[in-house]
């Protein structure tokens, strides 16, 4: 599922303040003394109604507010949120602002304080806006709002920290501003200690566009935004204890950046946080009523799911709020929409310019994270397409009773799988709401193995109180499929370690939390220095799943293989049997003629031929090392240029125990010897199946296993509804099998490319540039058991075949023979011959590749010797071999047929020798 942050609606209104943001880090407290508002609105603010009849005759065509003299030049919070128009309206909150009002002349002056100066000698003010004044007595003002705020300045709506020499300096004097074409005040009211100002606003902005290659047009674009804008009398928690962020980068929270005097680069960075003190009340989690009944109690559970996290009832949930209702002050709205494609749920928060306090936010969630896709219900189902539940004794009468209570749990298995992603996603933008930035590190930092989490994923559906498991430490880390499930399972009786970590440390007075042993941390600033250096962090990856990458990556390609079929019957039965249209049943036609787009295994090596092979380019007579992987260590401790160069001791460790992990559960997997290795066990796991073979006809005995398994016929979807398929049916969607065949009979022989080293080869670049490359297997991977199987696998490959064919032999084809057709054609087969590469490895594979190449002779000669007796392979010379099929061909003594196979044979016998 899709947890991504950064919707743009209309462009730069994302992140909005009035003015500027970034405040100083010296103590406030007295200067806010000094100049502190009355606590009670009333005592500041009122609407006009006792005023003269010169003023309240103005104030009937006017928007008219009364301040209090005795306010004039005392500080006030102004905080406001917009909600865009358009076909899908969304909610941003605006970076909340210490402001004050000053009188000149006829005009009064909206100020903003700012707190950002890095020195005392020059005092500033931003000027936000002036207002008109409409009358005054001796103690009060009256002014005209009128049509509300004229522009926008555009700042991010928060601080991150970047780490050491990244972030910017706080010496911007200028930022760019948004125009308000046209505006309206709807409404003004005096409520929950605020005046409260409803303003309708048409702003414009500039957008880029692509427009053809390399070019981008900037066009001016219009959007409406709605605006609820608060001002009150800013006041100091007492109680509230602002936190510095982490300097170690141990946990991620979001910040407030304060300069510190003198300096505009070393500034101090106050973590967002709330006040949880004893005297407050809970953080109110308040769910709109749009929420589905289904999914409220998943919503609820994601929202006090934090309470585990920090041991106490922090948080506190109500239910069918008014989805229209303007955020509160220490609130976090859950706001609901039924957006099916919808490719995000976001959370925004408002917190104190001077500390860092949260004080309120919200969240949005679509209801796209309600669907289930059929690989994920597949593999929780044990691998089956269908709902299980029949029984293989009759136990008369009982049985009735036993399929009722089936029927109704396979009913709930979709249900059941939304609410757990409905859960999860609530809990991670809950998450970013409570101040915790992504941690992308927590699914690499989990102690379930590989074999857990499979294990556990197996009995999910069976299991309606399953526990669940922690495949990452972190609900703000972006996990997928069976992980995603099993951890939202989890978070509903037990807080994920890296999040009561982060909490324990945040709300703690030191740093006794921290511990990189419960968890890593990497965020999004990492991700994007690694990709700045056309690397990816291994382990630290947005949707990676499990602590070993390696072998999970690898793991995906084998189900996406041998799930398939089942995959595919199950996404076919399913959306023609659609279990929220219990009524309708829809054209097999149409499904099969839709489901064609996906009828071929998607599987990608290419991450782990990344992980395994230390790649460089060559240039020139030497070469350059360009890796594709970077350790997270490397990121974090400032040495990815060195780790650019191909130094990464940690990555180095890790790939090799990674490796050990792999080959170990390979081992107990597929059943062989526990002396291979990692990268043998991946190549012969793949490419063989349990017999032993290389599995060329996998997809055929899939497509047999269905139609045997008599689910062909009828059964019971994923989502519980009864189907049956008439043989009519069924054979049009063994058609379908048939058709998709051709597609999937050699997949599995061009992904595992990616596993293969590559000497010298040529690849094209992202630039089209053709670059000649080097793939080598670093030292101690490949050791004497595992070139033994990877010979034997070289071997298999280059003489497996599925038939044989009869071809005319001797003086005018008087005599016949059979040959074995190889399934694989020779460009094919040399195209995998790299296997049998020596370079970077300690045991040479000289050995093996004699022995695969003695072995094919063997064939040839087997064949020849039914042309000629005289004839041996071994003895021609290149040249000799190469003319022979020809030769022969023009002399009578094989057909066409048997001249081709000959050729091709040849052509591979001469490549196994070529290789480096």
């Amino acid at each position: 599922m899709s947890f991504s942050k950064n919707i743009s609606v209309f462009g730069a209104l994302l992140s909005i303040i009035f003015v500027t943001g970034c405040t100083n880090g010296f103590e406030v407290s007295p200067l806010i003394e000094k100049k502190q508002a009355p606590k009670q609105i009333v005592d500041s603010f009122s609407i006009p109604g006792t005023q003269s009849a010169e003023i309240a005759a103005q104030c009937e065509k006017a928007t008219c507010l009364t301040i209090n003299k005795s306010s004039l030049g005392k500080i006030f919070l102004l905080i406001a949120s917009g909600k865009t128009g358009g076909s899908t309206p969304q909610w941003y909150d605006l970076k909340p602002q210490v402001v004050s009002f000053e009188k000149s002349g006829s005009r009064l002056a909206l100020l903003g304080q700012n707190y950002n100066s890095i020195y005392d000698e020059l005092k500033t003010e931003s000027l936000v806006q002036t207002f008109r004044i409409v009358g005054e007595d001796t103690e009060t003002i009256t002014f005209d709002w009128g049509r509300g705020l004229k522009t926008l300045i555009a700042q991010n709506a928060y601080d991150i920290d970047s780490g050491p020499g990244l972030n910017e300096a706080l010496t911007e004097s200028s930022l760019p501003s948004i125009s308000v074409l046209d505006s309206y005040t709807r409404n003004i009211k005096i409520t929950n200690n605020s005046i409260e100002l409803e303003q309708v606003s048409k702003i414009q902005s500039l957008q880029g566009k692509g427009a053809g290659a390399n070019k981008i047009a900037i066009e001016s674009v219009e959007e409406t935004l709605d605006m609820n804008i608060q001002i009150r009398a800013y006041r100091l928690q007492s109680k509230f204890k602002p936190k510095v962020a982490d300097a170690s980068r141990t946990v991620g929270f979001f910040v407030t950046r304060v300069a510190k005097a003198a300096m505009s680069k070393d500034v101090t960075k106050y973590i967002a946080k709330w006040d949880i003190s004893d005297d407050r009340e809970p953080i109110t989690v308040r769910i709109s009523a749009a929420v589905p009944e289904d999914y409220v109690q998943a919503v609820k559970e994601g929202a006090l799911y934090w309470n585990k996290v920090f041991g106490k009832d922090v948080v506190a949930v109500e239910t069918g709020v008014d989805p229209q209702a303007p955020p509160k002050d220490h609130t976090i709205m859950v706001r609901w929409v039924t957006w099916l494609d919808a490719g995000a749920a976001y959370a925004i928060s408002q917190s104190d310019p001077l500390t860092g306090e949260l004080l309120r936010a919200q969240v949005f969630m679509p209801s796209v994270f309600t669907k289930v896709g059929s690989a994920d219900l597949v593999l929780l189902n044990g691998g089956s397409p269908v709902a299980t539940g029949a029984m293989a004794c009759d136990f008369s009468e009982t049985i009735k009773e036993l399929q009722k209570l089936t029927r109704e749990a396979s009913d709930s298995q979709r249900l059941r799988l939304g609410q757990d992603s409905v859960r999860a996603t609530v809990a991670h933008e809950l998450g970013h709401a409570l101040g915790l930035r992504h941690n992308f590190a927590g699914s690499f930092s989990a102690k379930a193995t590989t074999k857990e989490i499979y294990d556990s994923a197996k009995t999910y559906l069976k299991n309606p109180n399953h526990p669940g498991l922690e495949t990452t430490t972190s609900i703000m880390d972006y996990v997928s499929g069976i992980d995603n499930v099993l951890s939202a399972a989890y978070i509903k009786h037990a807080p994920l370690s890296y999040d009561k970590m982060a909490m324990d440390w945040a709300y703690s007075d030191d740093d006794k939390a921290l511990d990189t042993k419960i968890s890593q941390f990497c965020t999004d600033e990492d991700i994007s220095l690694a990709n700045s250096q056309k690397m990816s962090i291994y382990g630290c990856e947005r949707f990676d799943n499990g602590n070993n990458p390696l072998l999970r990556k690898y793991l995906d390609g084998r189900d996406e293989k041998t799930g398939l079929v089942n995959v595919l019957f199950a996404s076919i039965i399913g959306r023609m049997y659609p279990g929220d249209q219990p009524d309708v049943v829809n054209n097999l036609d149409n499904v099969l003629k839709d489901t064609y787009k996906w009828g071929t295994a998607a599987i990608d090596y290419g991450f782990v031929g990344d992980a395994l092979f230390d790649i460089s380019q060559v240039v020139g007579a030497g070469s350059a090392k360009v890796p594709a992987l970077v350790s997270l260590d490397a990121v974090k401790g400032g040495n990815i240029l060195t780790a650019r160069t191909g130094q990464d001791s940690s990555f180095a460790e890790l790939r090799l125990a990674h490796l050990a992990e792999t080959a170990k559960y390979l081992q107990g997997l597929d059943g062989i010897s526990d002396k291979v290795g990692g990268y043998a066990a991946m190549l012969n796991g793949f490419l063989r199946n349990p017999q032993g073979q290389i599995d060329i006809d996998w997809f055929e005995k899939e497509v047999a296993a269905l139609k045997e398994s008599g689910t062909l016929a009828k059964g019971k979807t994923l989502a519980g509804r009864e189907y049956s398929l008439t043989e009519e049916q069924q054979g049009k969607v063994l058609k379908f099998y048939q058709d998709i065949t051709a597609a999937n009979k050699k997949i599995i022989f061009s992904a595992v490319r990616d596993l293969l080293p590559m000497i010298q080869g040529q690849v094209k670049g992202d630039d089209g540039t053709v670059k000649v490359m080097n793939k080598i297997l670093p030292i101690d991977v490949v050791k004497q058991a595992d070139a033994d199987m990877l010979g034997n696998i070289a071997l298999d490959l280059v003489l497996v075949s599925k038939e044989s064919l009869d071809v005319q032999v001797g003086d005018g084809g008087a005599n016949k023979a059979q040959l074995p057709i190889p399934f694989l054609t020779a460009k094919e087969r040399v195209s995998l011959l790299s296997i049998l590469s020596s370079q970077g490895v300690t045991f040479a594979m000289d050995t093996k590749r004699a022995q695969v190449q003695a072995a094919l002779a063997a064939t040839i000669n087997e064949f020849l010797h039914k042309v000629d007796p005289t004839l041996n392979i071994e003895t021609l010379t290149t040249a000799e071999q190469a003319d022979l099929a020809g030769k022969l061909l023009k002399a009578g003594s094989v057909d066409a047929t048997g001249a081709n196979w000959i050729a091709a044979q040849v052509k591979v016998l001469q490549a196994i020798e070529a290789v480096k």
